[in-house]
Protein backbone atom coordinates (compact mmCIF):
# COMPACT_ATOMS: atom_id res chain seq x y z
CA UNK A 1 0.00 0.00 0.00
CA UNK A 2 1.34 3.36 -0.83
CA UNK A 3 1.65 5.78 1.98
CA UNK A 4 -0.80 8.54 2.53
CA UNK A 5 2.03 11.15 0.46
CA UNK A 6 1.57 9.78 -2.42
CA UNK A 7 -1.82 10.08 -2.48
CA UNK A 8 -1.77 13.99 -1.27
CA UNK A 9 0.38 13.92 -4.58
CA UNK A 10 -2.24 12.17 -6.22
CA UNK A 11 -4.74 14.88 -5.05
CA UNK A 12 -2.83 17.37 -5.81
CA UNK A 13 -3.05 15.94 -9.44
CA UNK A 14 -6.53 15.26 -9.32
CA UNK A 15 -7.31 18.77 -8.26
CA UNK A 16 -5.30 19.75 -10.84
CA UNK A 17 -6.99 17.83 -14.00
CA UNK A 18 -10.41 19.08 -12.75
CA UNK A 19 -9.08 22.42 -12.91
CA UNK A 20 -7.91 21.94 -16.26
CA UNK A 21 -11.41 20.60 -17.25
CA UNK A 22 -10.46 17.11 -17.01
CA UNK A 23 -13.15 16.06 -14.86
CA UNK A 24 -13.52 12.10 -15.45
CA UNK A 25 -10.04 11.49 -15.08
CA UNK A 26 -9.65 13.70 -11.77
CA UNK A 27 -12.81 11.78 -10.72
CA UNK A 28 -11.01 8.44 -11.73
CA UNK A 29 -8.17 9.25 -9.61
CA UNK A 30 -10.22 10.41 -6.84
CA UNK A 31 -11.52 7.12 -6.52
CA UNK A 32 -8.50 5.61 -6.59
CA UNK A 33 -7.39 7.80 -3.82
CA UNK A 34 -10.50 7.01 -1.38
CA UNK A 35 -10.26 3.00 -2.53
CA UNK A 36 -7.03 3.13 -0.34
CA UNK A 37 -7.97 5.79 2.10
CA UNK A 38 -11.48 6.72 2.73
CA UNK A 39 -11.07 8.88 4.78
CA UNK A 40 -9.20 11.40 2.87
CA UNK A 41 -11.87 14.19 3.14
CA UNK A 42 -10.07 16.63 0.56
CA UNK A 43 -10.79 14.18 -1.57
CA UNK A 44 -14.60 13.50 -0.69
CA UNK A 45 -14.55 17.23 -1.08
CA UNK A 46 -14.04 17.11 -4.65
CA UNK A 47 -16.10 14.42 -5.29
CA UNK A 48 -19.12 16.11 -3.87
CA UNK A 49 -18.41 18.90 -6.47
CA UNK A 50 -17.89 16.64 -9.55
CA UNK A 51 -21.54 14.72 -8.42
CA UNK A 52 -22.82 18.17 -7.77
CA UNK A 53 -21.87 20.70 -10.76
CA UNK A 54 -20.72 18.02 -13.18
CA UNK A 55 -23.43 15.22 -12.64
CA UNK A 56 -26.42 16.62 -10.64
CA UNK A 57 -26.53 13.47 -8.48
CA UNK A 58 -27.46 15.53 -5.91
CA UNK A 59 -27.81 12.52 -3.69
CA UNK A 60 -24.10 11.84 -3.92
CA UNK A 61 -22.68 15.51 -3.41
CA UNK A 62 -24.66 15.80 -0.37
CA UNK A 63 -22.95 12.05 0.49
CA UNK A 64 -19.43 12.91 0.10
CA UNK A 65 -19.55 16.52 1.31
CA UNK A 66 -20.51 15.03 4.63
CA UNK A 67 -17.94 12.96 4.44
CA UNK A 68 -15.38 15.44 3.74
CA UNK A 69 -16.69 17.17 6.37
CA UNK A 70 -16.56 14.22 9.06
CA UNK A 71 -12.96 13.54 8.51
CA UNK A 72 -11.93 16.86 7.90
CA UNK A 73 -13.77 19.18 9.86
CA UNK A 74 -11.61 21.84 9.53
CA UNK A 75 -11.38 22.05 5.84
CA UNK A 76 -13.77 24.85 5.06
CA UNK A 77 -14.27 24.12 1.37
CA UNK A 78 -17.20 21.53 1.85
CA UNK A 79 -19.26 23.61 4.44
CA UNK A 80 -19.54 26.49 1.43
CA UNK A 81 -19.88 23.58 -1.18
CA UNK A 82 -22.66 21.55 0.99
CA UNK A 83 -24.39 25.07 1.73
CA UNK A 84 -25.04 26.25 -2.32
CA UNK A 85 -26.11 22.13 -3.11
CA UNK A 86 -28.74 22.41 -0.27
CA UNK A 87 -29.51 26.06 -1.52
CA UNK A 88 -29.70 24.92 -5.17
CA UNK A 89 -32.10 21.97 -4.59
CA UNK A 90 -34.41 24.18 -2.20
CA UNK A 91 -33.49 22.75 1.21
CA UNK A 92 -33.32 26.29 2.87
CA UNK A 93 -34.03 25.11 6.72
CA UNK A 94 -31.36 22.65 6.39
CA UNK A 95 -28.82 25.31 4.71
CA UNK A 96 -29.84 28.13 7.36
CA UNK A 97 -28.82 25.62 10.18
CA UNK A 98 -25.80 24.33 8.47
CA UNK A 99 -24.57 28.02 8.01
CA UNK A 100 -25.48 28.56 12.15
CA UNK A 101 -23.57 25.47 12.63
CA UNK A 102 -20.86 26.29 10.75
CA UNK A 103 -20.46 30.08 11.52
CA UNK A 104 -20.46 28.26 15.53
CA UNK A 105 -17.78 25.63 14.96
CA UNK A 106 -15.63 26.28 11.87
CA UNK A 107 -12.46 28.85 12.65
CA UNK A 108 -11.60 30.69 9.64
CA UNK A 109 -14.79 30.94 8.04
CA UNK A 110 -15.91 32.98 4.67
CA UNK A 111 -18.44 35.23 6.41
CA UNK A 112 -18.87 37.34 3.20
CA UNK A 113 -19.62 33.72 1.50
CA UNK A 114 -21.98 32.33 3.71
CA UNK A 115 -24.07 36.12 4.00
CA UNK A 116 -24.08 36.04 0.15
CA UNK A 117 -25.48 32.87 0.61
CA UNK A 118 -28.35 33.92 3.06
CA UNK A 119 -29.09 36.63 1.06
CA UNK A 120 -29.74 34.20 -1.92
CA UNK A 121 -32.36 32.41 -0.03
CA UNK A 122 -34.05 35.82 1.81
CA UNK A 123 -33.96 36.45 -2.01
CA UNK A 124 -35.84 33.74 -2.93
CA UNK A 125 -38.21 33.76 0.01
CA UNK A 126 -39.03 37.26 -1.51
CA UNK A 127 -37.54 38.66 1.80
CA UNK A 128 -36.19 41.61 0.40
CA UNK A 129 -34.94 43.57 3.16
CA UNK A 130 -33.27 40.76 4.99
CA UNK A 131 -31.80 39.95 1.32
CA UNK A 132 -30.35 43.37 1.04
CA UNK A 133 -29.15 43.72 4.42
CA UNK A 134 -26.91 39.87 4.20
CA UNK A 135 -25.68 41.01 0.85
CA UNK A 136 -24.58 44.20 2.49
CA UNK A 137 -23.11 42.49 4.94
CA UNK A 138 -21.21 40.08 2.82
CA UNK A 139 -19.85 43.26 1.20
CA UNK A 140 -18.72 44.58 4.58
CA UNK A 141 -16.40 41.56 4.61
CA UNK A 142 -15.13 40.97 1.45
CA UNK A 143 -11.80 41.69 -0.55
CA UNK A 144 -12.38 40.71 -3.77
CA UNK A 145 -13.74 43.72 -5.93
CA UNK A 146 -15.57 40.90 -8.63
CA UNK A 147 -17.27 39.44 -5.18
CA UNK A 148 -17.97 43.62 -3.95
CA UNK A 149 -19.83 44.06 -7.56
CA UNK A 150 -21.76 41.22 -7.43
CA UNK A 151 -23.12 42.14 -3.75
CA UNK A 152 -23.90 45.81 -5.47
CA UNK A 153 -25.48 44.69 -8.08
CA UNK A 154 -27.78 41.63 -5.68
CA UNK A 155 -28.42 44.82 -3.92
CA UNK A 156 -29.38 47.14 -6.77
CA UNK A 157 -31.63 44.05 -8.01
CA UNK A 158 -33.44 43.36 -4.99
CA UNK A 159 -33.93 47.21 -3.98
CA UNK A 160 -35.43 46.86 -7.58
CA UNK A 161 -37.80 44.53 -6.56
CA UNK A 162 -38.86 45.66 -2.98
CA UNK A 163 -42.19 47.34 -2.69
CA UNK A 164 -42.15 51.34 -1.57
CA UNK A 165 -42.94 50.54 2.12
CA UNK A 166 -39.92 48.16 1.77
CA UNK A 167 -37.66 50.51 0.23
CA UNK A 168 -38.92 53.27 2.66
CA UNK A 169 -38.65 50.46 5.52
CA UNK A 170 -35.02 50.04 4.57
CA UNK A 171 -34.06 53.69 4.54
CA UNK A 172 -35.40 53.90 8.16
CA UNK A 173 -32.96 51.35 9.56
Amino acid sequence: MESLSFYENQFIKADSLISEGNIADGKEMLEEILSQYPDFGKAHNHLGWIYYNKLSNYDKGIYHYKLAMKFEPKYPAPYLNYTYLLIDIGRYTEAKEHIDFTFKNLENVDHSSFNSELGRMAEYENEYIAAYNFYKLAKKNALNPNFIDNMNANMKRVKDKMSIFEKLKLKLN
